[in-house]
Protein backbone atom coordinates (compact mmCIF):
# COMPACT_ATOMS: atom_id res chain seq x y z
CA UNK A 1 0.00 0.00 0.00
CA UNK A 2 3.25 2.12 0.92
CA UNK A 3 4.03 1.50 -2.37
CA UNK A 4 1.09 2.71 -4.34
CA UNK A 5 1.28 5.75 -2.19
CA UNK A 6 4.93 6.37 -3.11
CA UNK A 7 3.71 6.19 -6.72
CA UNK A 8 1.00 8.10 -6.44
CA UNK A 9 2.95 11.09 -4.75
CA UNK A 10 5.84 10.63 -7.30
CA UNK A 11 3.18 11.06 -10.45
CA UNK A 12 1.82 13.81 -8.72
CA UNK A 13 4.84 15.60 -8.07
CA UNK A 14 5.89 15.18 -12.10
CA UNK A 15 2.65 16.27 -13.34
CA UNK A 16 2.99 19.35 -10.89
CA UNK A 17 5.75 20.02 -12.12
CA UNK A 18 5.30 19.80 -16.17
CA UNK A 19 1.30 20.77 -16.70
CA UNK A 20 2.26 24.53 -16.70
CA UNK A 21 4.35 23.92 -19.79
CA UNK A 22 1.36 22.81 -21.57
CA UNK A 23 -0.09 26.05 -22.06
CA UNK A 24 1.99 27.96 -24.32
CA UNK A 25 2.36 24.63 -26.36
CA UNK A 26 -1.73 24.25 -26.67
CA UNK A 27 -2.05 27.83 -27.67
CA UNK A 28 0.94 27.49 -30.56
CA UNK A 29 -1.14 24.02 -31.52
CA UNK A 30 -4.99 25.81 -31.67
CA UNK A 31 -3.33 28.56 -33.72
CA UNK A 32 -1.83 26.47 -36.24
CA UNK A 33 -4.87 24.12 -36.61
CA UNK A 34 -7.33 27.35 -36.89
CA UNK A 35 -5.11 28.85 -39.74
CA UNK A 36 -4.76 25.32 -41.43
CA UNK A 37 -9.02 25.01 -41.16
CA UNK A 38 -9.16 28.28 -42.59
CA UNK A 39 -6.67 27.75 -45.50
CA UNK A 40 -8.81 25.05 -46.21
CA UNK A 41 -12.33 26.62 -45.80
CA UNK A 42 -11.17 29.37 -48.30
CA UNK A 43 -9.51 27.18 -50.80
CA UNK A 44 -13.00 24.69 -50.49
CA UNK A 45 -14.77 27.99 -51.03
CA UNK A 46 -12.81 29.59 -54.02
CA UNK A 47 -12.43 25.80 -55.71
CA UNK A 48 -16.59 25.50 -55.50
CA UNK A 49 -17.37 29.30 -56.77
CA UNK A 50 -14.98 28.67 -59.05
CA UNK A 51 -16.26 24.80 -60.64
CA UNK A 52 -19.33 26.07 -60.78
CA UNK A 53 -18.57 29.20 -62.63
CA UNK A 54 -16.27 26.96 -64.76
CA UNK A 55 -19.01 24.82 -65.38
CA UNK A 56 -21.27 27.80 -66.53
CA UNK A 57 -18.43 29.14 -69.19
CA UNK A 58 -18.02 25.83 -70.28
CA UNK A 59 -21.41 25.62 -71.76
CA UNK A 60 -21.19 28.95 -72.45
CA UNK A 61 -17.69 28.46 -74.83
CA UNK A 62 -19.56 25.39 -76.21
CA UNK A 63 -22.61 27.11 -77.48
CA UNK A 64 -20.81 30.42 -78.54
CA UNK A 65 -18.28 28.17 -80.39
CA UNK A 66 -21.01 26.86 -82.61
CA UNK A 67 -22.04 30.71 -83.59
CA UNK A 68 -19.44 32.47 -86.03
CA UNK A 69 -17.01 34.99 -85.69
CA UNK A 70 -13.30 34.09 -83.96
CA UNK A 71 -13.17 36.73 -81.59
CA UNK A 72 -16.77 35.51 -80.11
CA UNK A 73 -15.41 32.45 -79.15
CA UNK A 74 -11.87 32.74 -78.44
CA UNK A 75 -13.06 35.29 -75.63
CA UNK A 76 -15.13 32.63 -74.82
CA UNK A 77 -12.38 29.88 -74.24
CA UNK A 78 -10.14 32.25 -72.74
CA UNK A 79 -12.27 33.06 -70.10
CA UNK A 80 -13.18 29.56 -69.31
CA UNK A 81 -9.43 28.72 -69.28
CA UNK A 82 -9.49 31.39 -66.18
CA UNK A 83 -11.98 30.06 -64.34
CA UNK A 84 -10.42 26.90 -65.15
CA UNK A 85 -7.11 27.78 -63.77
CA UNK A 86 -9.06 29.45 -60.57
CA UNK A 87 -10.74 25.92 -60.24
CA UNK A 88 -7.77 24.10 -60.08
CA UNK A 89 -6.13 26.69 -57.69
CA UNK A 90 -8.21 26.33 -55.50
CA UNK A 91 -8.59 22.63 -55.76
CA UNK A 92 -4.53 22.55 -55.22
CA UNK A 93 -5.07 25.09 -51.80
CA UNK A 94 -7.78 22.96 -50.36
CA UNK A 95 -6.07 19.91 -51.04
CA UNK A 96 -2.46 21.00 -49.64
CA UNK A 97 -4.36 22.35 -46.51
CA UNK A 98 -5.99 18.93 -45.72
CA UNK A 99 -2.81 17.41 -46.39
CA UNK A 100 -0.92 18.90 -43.38
CA UNK A 101 0.23 17.58 -40.55
CA UNK A 102 -2.17 16.19 -37.44
CA UNK A 103 -3.22 19.01 -35.41
CA UNK A 104 -1.62 19.38 -31.70
CA UNK A 105 1.46 17.56 -32.59
CA UNK A 106 3.68 20.11 -30.29
CA UNK A 107 1.56 18.64 -27.26
CA UNK A 108 1.44 15.01 -28.49
CA UNK A 109 5.45 15.53 -28.96
CA UNK A 110 5.31 16.79 -25.72
CA UNK A 111 3.29 14.22 -24.01
CA UNK A 112 4.75 11.39 -25.51
CA UNK A 113 8.49 12.62 -23.90
CA UNK A 114 6.79 13.28 -20.05
CA UNK A 115 5.52 10.18 -20.37
CA UNK A 116 8.57 8.54 -21.17
CA UNK A 117 10.16 10.53 -18.66
CA UNK A 118 7.65 9.21 -15.85
CA UNK A 119 8.09 5.85 -16.33
CA UNK A 120 11.66 6.06 -16.10
CA UNK A 121 11.11 7.92 -13.02
CA UNK A 122 8.60 5.36 -11.41
CA UNK A 123 10.61 2.18 -12.81
CA UNK A 124 12.67 2.46 -9.63
CA UNK A 125 9.48 2.50 -7.52
CA UNK A 126 7.97 -0.25 -9.30
CA UNK A 127 10.97 -2.21 -9.76
CA UNK A 128 10.40 -6.19 -7.86
CA UNK A 129 13.95 -7.17 -7.87
CA UNK A 130 13.72 -3.89 -5.08
CA UNK A 131 13.93 -5.28 -1.52
CA UNK A 132 10.50 -3.42 0.33
CA UNK A 133 11.17 -1.48 3.01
Amino acid sequence: MFEKVRLAKAAAHFARERLPHYGPLLTDDLHRFRDEIVKATVGAAISATAGLLFCCFVSLAVILTAAQGTHRSLTAWVVCACWGILALSGIWIARRAVAAPAPFRLVAHALSRDYAMLMEELEPLTDPDRPHS
